[in-house]
């Protein structure tokens, strides 16, 4: 391998572009290939950004300059560049959630069991780069929250504006056709939970509406409860039409024996005896968006020093899957079992 990874981006949306810019502005990689079904948008992306070679079907996969691909596609359009990238031997950035069916992510567990172990695989959870969820990650891994039994976090995020944004080529609009809010919104607060947690989810259960948003096939308001393998509870709440912004922190609470964090405050006891202690801001940055270039530069480390990576695949993987057996849970009306992916 050279000095900075060769990376291919399939999907040039927001997120693809978010990606790309990130890329170029990194030591750490050069992009030599994009790839979008959509012919006029690959043309434009490759004349702004200078890319020498541009993609439209799966020749991009063939391109043997490509070390590394990230994949930014649709949820639903996950498992095929997932399941080609790593059977030809290539490291992956795939954004979250990992796909859009439990059947997919089976089938890209299956996948990576074949080929991709060796392979340098990143989800792309965000949050965990987020300089607040890291401290407080710290604050439960260390152990200074106490034994943590009860966890939540919300999604919780106007996003009417989606009604009006149908997808260029198909003229479908993806979100209300396709967008499950406890999947795309609410997994990014669940692997939070979990990440702080450092426990599996092994049941869910959960309710629904769909009055807000009624133009989306699945519905907008979506609550679910988790019992992790220990016993743990976690609470996620996915709403896409409140009369709002996003819930600062999403809304975050966990509560251990020792301390409870607030969004982005936390009280920690000093003995015993202190039951009252006070709220005190979480010792961090507050940095507003997503800290993608945190996120890929980790990803480009771990392939270039061969070291793990933050959100490795089967870590992902459980996030994913998690929330789907959640949408599960609302239809048939009954807790379901989480498979765990070890």
């Amino acid at each position: 391998m050279s000095d900075c990874v060769h990376v291919g981006i399939i999907g040039l949306g927001h997120n693809g572009v978010a990606h790309l810019k990130c890329h170029l502005e990194s030591d750490l990689s050069r992009v030599v290939a994009v790839c979008d079904r959509n012919p006029e948008l690959v043309k434009a992306v490759c004349a702004e950004f200078g890319i020498a070679r541009g993609y439209t079907d799966e020749r991009f996969f063939d391109d043997a300059e490509m070390e590394a691909i990230s994949i930014n596609t649709g949820d639903q359009y996950h498992a095929e560049p997932f399941e080609l990238a790593v059977r030809s031997g290539r490291h992956v950035l795939i954004e979250k959630p990992l796909a859009n069916s439990e059947e997919d992510v089976l089938r890209m567990v299956e996948a990576f069991r074949d080929c991709g172990s060796s392979l340098k695989i990143q989800v792309g959870y965000i949050l965990r780069f987020n300089p607040v969820f890291e401290a407080v990650h710290e604050l439960a891994a260390s152990g200074q929250l106490g034994d943590v039994y009860y966890l939540e976090g919300d999604y919780i995020h106007n996003l009417l504006s989606q009604a009006e944004k149908p997808d260029p080529v198909t003229g479908v609009n993806w979100y209300l056709e396709h967008e499950m809010p406890i999947v795309g919104g609410g997994s990014h607060p669940l692997d939070l939970l979990r990440w702080f947690s450092g426990k599996e989810v092994v049941e869910v259960s959960g309710f629904s509406n769909g009055r807000a948003f009624p133009q989306m096939r699945y519905d907008d308001c979506q609550v679910a409860l988790f019992r992790f393998e220990d016993g743990t509870v976690a609470k996620v709440a996915a709403l896409y039409a409140p009369r709002l912004g996003m819930a600062p922190f999403y809304n975050l609470r966990v509560y251990g024996t020792r301390g409870t964090v607030e969004r982005d405050t936390v009280a920690l006891s000093s003995s015993e005896e202190d039951v009252h202690p006070e709220l005190q801001p979480v010792e961090a940055d507050r940095v507003g968006g997503h800290p993608y270039t945190n996120e890929i530069d980790d990803w480009l480390r771990g392939i270039l020093e061969d070291k793990p990576v933050r959100v490795p695949f089967l870590d992902g993987a459980n996030s994913t899957m998690a929330t789907l057996c959640a949408v599960r849970a609302m239809q048939e009306g009954k807790s379901v079992a989480v498979p765990v992916f070890r």
